[in-house]
């Protein structure tokens, strides 16, 4: 299936992956023992569909402006993934903190290992967006 290359297409992909993992976070995690606060959850739910915009927007950008050279997919991936939970950690390190502690991750006791998370899930939505919605100077429509 290939959409129209296009921004929106591409916001709409991006929009809808971080719905469903945002509403995977906020519905699973309760249900495997750790207590959400309501707040945070619906703040990382925001956060995920922001995260998928973002990389939307990101990947108009084939070439960084100012040092000319070449940004590919799985860079802007990374870049926005990594940034963007860096921040999330940064932000929320006491309730990373805590939900890790619950949720007992093979020994993985630190929220940093979230950068991780970010990364894989920023590779799969500028893949799936390049994908499905091409990438650099696009139609809005």
């Amino acid at each position: 299936m290939r959409l129209k290359h296009s921004i929106m297409n591409r916001i709409i992909i991006g929009k809808s992956i971080g719905f469903v993992v945002g509403a995977l976070v906020f519905f699973i995690l309760p249900l495997i023992g750790v207590p959400l606060d309501i707040y945070f959850g619906l703040g990382l739910w925001l956060f995920y569909i922001l995260l998928g915009v973002l990389i939307a927007f990101f990947g108009v950008m084939d070439h960084h402006p100012l040092l000319k050279f070449p940004m590919p997919w799985w860079f802007r991936g990374i870049f926005m993934g990594l940034t963007m939970h860096l921040m999330l950690v940064l932000l929320a390190h006491g309730e990373l903190t805590f939900i890790i502690d619950k949720m007992h991750t093979f020994g993985l006791k630190s929220p940093w290992w979230t950068l991780v998370d970010g990364v894989i899930l920023g590779l799969f939505m500028s893949f799936t967006e390049t994908k499905l919605a091409g990438e650099g100077k696009l139609p809005l429509v």
